[in-house]
C-alpha cells in the first residue's frame, strides 16, 4: 500500500470527534487527488432533506508548486438543486462538467440514511479515482458510527456535554487565521432547565423523570431544525445553539417552544414547564463566559417565576444583572 495513503488512514482513525473526522477526510482527499475545493453538505435532520447545512469548506490553490489550503468553517444553509436532488434520490455519485471544470457529488450513507454529501470541485475528472475516494468514504462512514455513539447522550439521543464543549470551542475559534467564523452577531446560546424536576423524581420516581427527559428531547428534535446543535448538558439541563437569527426572531422562537412544552401532556405528571436563559455570541468570547452569561439569565428566570425566558444582554441593559468587574491586581494571602 502507498505509504501516503497508509498515513492518511492512520490520521483519519485517530480522530476523536465527528467534526475533526470531517476535516480529516477533506484534508486527506485534497492531499491525494487534484482538487480545487472540498465541501461537506450535511443533512440537518433525519428523513428527506429540504436543504443542507455546511460548516466545512476547504479551498486548495497552488503557490510556487505547493498546495495551499484555506479552511472556511462558516455555517451556511445550502439549497437543494437538481444535481443534489439526484444524489438524494439514488444515493449514487454523479459528476458534472462545466465551463470552470468538474463538480462531483459523493453520497455518505450511514445506517441506510443519507448523512451528508461530499462535494468535490476539480479541473480534472476525479471519477477516474472513484475507487480511492469511495474507499476513504467507507472508512469515514464506519468510523463515524463509532464516534456518533460516543458523542450522544445514552438516554435522550441528543449530543452530550463533552460534545457541546468541543463544538463550542471549535465555533469560537476559526480553523486558521484566514478562516471565517460561523458566530456572527445573530447567534445565541440557550440554556433550558425543567422546572421542579427534583419534585418529579421524588414524587413519581426516576422512571417518570426519564420519560419527561425523553419527551422533552423529542419535542426539541421536532421543533428545532438543526438537530446537530441540540445538547443534553446534564441532569434536567439542555443547551441549544441558534444561528443566524435576529434577536426578535430568537425570542419568538424560544417563547413558542416554551409554550409548546407547557401545553404538552407528559406521561404520569401531565403538564411540565421549562425556564430558559440565552446570551449572544461574540467572536472574542471565551467558551466559559458565553456559557456563564446564558446560565445567569437562566438562573434569573428560575428566581422570577419560572416558565419564562430571559436574555442576558437585556437584563444588563435594564440593570437587573451587572457585569462582573475584573480585579486590577492580584491579592496574595
Amino acid at each position: 500500500m502507498n505509504s501516503e495513503i497508509f498515513e492518511s488512514i492512520i490520521e483519519i482513525t485517530r480522530q476523536k470527534d465527528t467534526d475533526s473526522l470531517e476535516y480529516s477526510l477533506a484534508a486527506t482527499l485534497a492531499e491525494l487527488i487534484d482538487v480545487s475545493e472540498v465541501t461537506l453538505l450535511n443533512v440537518p435532520f433525519k428523513g428527506t432533506p429540504t436543504y443542507f447545512t455546511s460548516e466545512l469548506r476547504l479551498t486548495v490553490s497552488i503557490e510556487e508548486g505547493k498546495k495551499r489550503y484555506k479552511w472556511d468553517n462558516q455555517m451556511t444553509n445550502v439549497e437543494i438543486d437538481s444535481d443534489t436532488e439526484t444524489v438524494i434520490a439514488h444515493h449514487q455519485p454523479i459528476g458534472i462538467e462545466g465551463d470552470n471544470g468538474y463538480t462531483f457529488y459523493f453520497p455518505i450513507v450511514i445506517s441506510d440514511e443519507l448523512d451528508s454529501i461530499l462535494k468535490i470541485s476539480s479541473q480534472h475528472d476525479v471519477l477516474k479515482q472513484s475507487d480511492l475516494i469511495n474507499s476513504f468514504i467507507r472508512i469515514y462512514q464506519n468510523y463515524q458510527v463509532i464516534l456518533t455513539e460516543n458523542e450522544r447522550d445514552k438516554l435522550t439521543g441528543l449530543l452530550n456535554r463533552k460534545t457541546f464543549e468541543n463544538k463550542l470551542n471549535r465555533l469560537l475559534k476559526p480553523r486558521d487565521e484566514t478562516a471565517t467564523t460561523s458566530l456572527l452577531s445573530n447567534c445565541w446560546l440557550v440554556m433550558i432547565d425543567i422546572d421542579h424536576f427534583k419534585s418529579v423524581n421524588d414524587n413519581y420516581g426516576h422512571v417518570c423523570g426519564d420519560e419527561i427527559l425523553l419527551h422533552l428531547s423529542q419535542l426539541m428534535k421536532d421543533y428545532f431544525i438543526n438537530n446537530n446543535l441540540l445538547f443534553r448538558f446534564g441532569g434536567e439541563e439542555f443547551v441549544i445553539i441558534l444561528e443566524h437569527m435576529p434577536m426578535e426572531v430568537a425570542i419568538a422562537t424560544l417563547q413558542h417552544f416554551r409554550h409548546l412544552v407547557s401545553e404538552f401532556n407528559f406521561p404520569f405528571v401531565g403538564h411540565v414547564t421549562i425556564s430558559l436563559g440565552f446570551s449572544q455570541f461574540c467572536i472574542d468570547d471565551f467558551p466559559p463566559s458565553i456559557l456563564d452569561q446564558a446560565d445567569k439569565a437562566l438562573y434569573y428566570a428560575k428566581q422570577h417565576g419560572r416558565n419564562c425566558l430571559y436574555n442576558y444582554e437585556q437584563l444588563i441593559i435594564e440593570g437587573k444583572l451587572t457585569i462582573p468587574q475584573e480585579n486590577g491586581s492580584v491579592e496574595l494571602f
